[in-house]
């Protein structure tokens, strides 16, 4: 069965790492906080807030959310782990990711970090090849971003063919 991927071309950092450990899970977990707050968005939904109440709300998230992203530019990169390889994602699916370069020994798990739309994205997949991975853990947030991120270069890719079909 032959993998159907499409071009990406951004850079990742990644490591070989066991699932289960410690070092890379807390920072997995650690990473989109501004994304937390999409939980309680969605909670909000539920609730019958008064008029004034929803503005209030959404006043306090969007102030969390500044704060956020203002603690997140000042820290950059100082409290992340500091991985062993970068390479491109050549490809992608939504539920692989193809190297351009050979980086990675046959069935090991691999810890793997990137930014998507200013969002940095973590998740844990296995190497299928020695360019390809298979994700086995990503966060719900981190999917959602992902997923739009697949479907917008389907998109691109489609829009770009029937341009040429059309010159």
């Amino acid at each position: 069965m032959e993998l159907k991927l499409f071009k990406a071309g951004f850079e990742a950092q990644l490591e070989c790492c066991k699932i289960e450990d410690n070092h890379f899970l807390q920072e997995y977990l650690k990473l989109g906080a501004i994304s937390q707050l999409s939980k309680w968005k969605k909670m909000a939904f539920r609730i019958d807030f008064s008029e004034g109440e929803k503005v209030i709300f959404d006043l306090l998230l969007s102030l969390k959310e500044d704060i956020l992203r203002v603690e997140s530019a000042l820290n950059k990169d100082e409290d992340l782990i500091s991985l062993k390889q970068k390479a491109i994602v050549e490809s992608l699916n939504f539920e692989h990711l193809n190297f351009s370069e050979n980086v990675l020994e046959s069935d090991k798990e691999y810890y793997i970090r990137f930014n998507l739309n200013n969002q940095k994205v973590a998740l844990f997949a296995k190497a299928k090849s020695q360019t390809l991975v298979q994700i086995v853990k990503i966060k719900p947030e981190d999917k959602v971003a992902f997923d739009a991120f697949v479907v917008e270069v389907q998109r691109d890719m489609i829009r770009n063919k029937k341009e040429l079909e059309d010159e």
